[in-house]
């Protein structure tokens, strides 16, 4: 399949299967593709499709309790502050004993920057309040019916973020599922179309592929590296493009309009030896094969010396 790869974005690989799709619905009949058919492909296509919108629902979803939870330990912060209040008058400021039994962590007589000691405070002053109602405040809101409320409300809350979040995952998992059978579906396809067509068949394009008996067209240099090496000589490297047999190397004096050939090489380097030294040059590199050019990479500028 190497005149045809799966494609590795997701992306791509709809808009190729879909391609594919529209082939299979012109021509399965006629060129007597059985396995991997039309209704099998569109169901593979609209199995992701589902599957995507699923998550992106979950991450709305995921937001949303992850906000409410964010507004619930705010407020569960609020009261903790307000019994701390009305602790401190009756405890004084300094942790003490009686700090200690009603449950304030570390030594403090701070509201915990923790979430789970926050949580945990919840509890011991609830449980706090419940043995010693003499301590509660209706006034300050500092009750042990108030801190229960509050610790369910937030617990609640954190829960449903969990609960948000597994099902996440699970519709990320049936999402990647999904295109991983689409891929197989893909692939299937082609195996048998190289079974049902010719390599030069020329309706291989009508399916959006490439006709494999033409290969596939070279991709750009993506970049070319220039290193003066003194005396006129400049070293070219670049990384090699897929399905490139031969390079074309160009160069342009600076300031010049167009390019003048250079030489034309199989590996992706060359040393240029530039005629008179001194100025700047401008180098680039054209992809080739068989069938076909590619465009030009980028431009690089070098100092020759």
């Amino acid at each position: 399949m190497a005149a045809n790869p799966t494609p590795t974005s997701d992306p791509v690989l709809m808009a190729r299967c879909q391609d594919m799709l529209a082939g299979c619905v012109a021509l399965e009949v006629e060129v007597g593709v059985k396995q991997n058919t039309a209704a099998k492909l569109a169901a593979d296509i609209q199995a992701v499709r589902d599957t995507q919108v699923q998550v992106g629902k979950a991450k709305t979803e995921r937001s949303k309790r992850r906000e409410e939870f964010r507004l619930r330990d705010r407020e569960a912060e609020v009261a903790l502050g307000r019994c701390r209040l009305r602790l401190a008058a009756l405890f004084g400021t300094g942790f003490n004993v009686q700090w200690e039994a009603a449950g304030f962590p570390d030594r403090s007589t701070m509201v915990p920057e923790v979430f789970a000691k926050r949580l945990s405070l919840l509890d011991q002053l609830h449980l706090y309040f419940s043995q010693h109602p003499e301590h509660e405040s209706q006034d300050m809101q500092a009750t042990a019916a108030i801190v229960l409320t509050t610790r369910e409300t937030l617990s609640g809350a954190r829960a449903a973020v969990t609960h948000a979040e597994v099902t996440l995952r699970q519709a990320v998992v049936a999402r990647d599922k999904s295109l991983v059978q689409l891929r197989r579906r893909m692939r299937g396809l082609i195996r048998e179309l190289n079974v049902v067509m010719e390599p030069d068949d020329a309706r291989w394009k009508v399916f959006g592929l490439n006709v494999p008996a033409s290969g596939s067209a070279p991709e750009p240099v993506t970049q070319v590296k220039a290193e003066a090496l003194g005396h006129g000589r400049v070293q070219l490297t670049w990384p090699a493009a897929p399905h490139a047999t031969r390079y074309r190397v160009q160069m342009r004096e600076m300031g010049h309009v167009e390019f003048t050939f250079v030489a034309t090489v199989r590996e992706p380097e060359w040393q240029l030896k530039r005629e008179g030294q001194g100025g700047f040059i401008e180098v680039r590199v054209i992809a080739a094969n068989k069938r076909a050019e590619s465009g030009p990479s980028p431009v690089t500028s070098v100092a020759v010396w």
